[in-house]
């Protein structure tokens, strides 16, 4: 998945930095970067969700102006993880006992 999160003044490169460490500790995150006056996300939608996100932001004192998440594709310079697929079970037990 994929943010863009506008944040109340982003200000100088000091706060920026405070804000994409907060980020990027969470757990889940693949990459944050700020461009174009918003911060982009990409993340594993299930092992931390915007919501968390947010939050850290906020943890670092800034205000969350507006945010969209993308479901389809990512920022173009952010990467995204790798297309998970579950391999069958070998030898599953489906109840049928002989």
């Amino acid at each position: 998945m994929a943010a863009r999160i506008e944040i109340k003044e982003l200000g100088d490169p000091t706060r920026q930095k405070q804000i994409t460490d907060a980020i990027v500790a969470l757990e889940g995150v693949i990459e944050a970067k700020i461009e174009n006056g918003a911060l982009h996300v990409s993340y594993d939608p299930l092992a931390t969700s915007e919501k968390k996100i947010e939050q850290a932001i906020r943890s670092t004192g800034s205000a969350v102006k507006a945010a969209v998440t993308e479901t389809e594709t990512a920022h173009p310079d952010l990467p995204t993880p790798a297309n998970a697929t579950q391999a069958p079970v070998a030898n599953a037990d489906h109840g049928n006992q002989s």
